[in-house]
C-alpha cells in the first residue's frame, strides 16, 4: 500500500494508492487524484517511509516513481 500525505489548499490530507504503479497510472487519467502542485509531506509504503523521495510536489513524486 502507498501512502501519500500531502497538503492542499492549507489542509491536510491522505491518499492511499495499491502501489505505485496504480499512483503513475492515476496522474496519467484525464482528471487525476491528485494535483500536480500539491505539496507532499512524506510517502510510505507498507507503512515505511520511502526516505528515497526527496521532492517536494505530487509530480516530483510522479517523476519518481515513473
Amino acid at each position: 500500500m502507498l501512502k501519500i500525505y500531502y497538503t492542499a489548499d492549507g489542509d491536510h490530507h491522505t491518499m492511499e494508492f495499491k502501489n505505485s504503479d496504480a499512483f503513475v497510472a492515476n496522474l496519467q487519467l484525464e482528471v487525476p487524484a491528485l494535483q500536480d502542485h500539491y505539496t507532499v509531506q512524506k510517502v510510505t509504503i507498507d507503512d515505511k517511509e520511502d526516505t528515497g523521495f526527496t521532492g517536494k510536489t505530487v509530480v516530483d513524486l510522479y517523476n519518481y516513481y515513473a
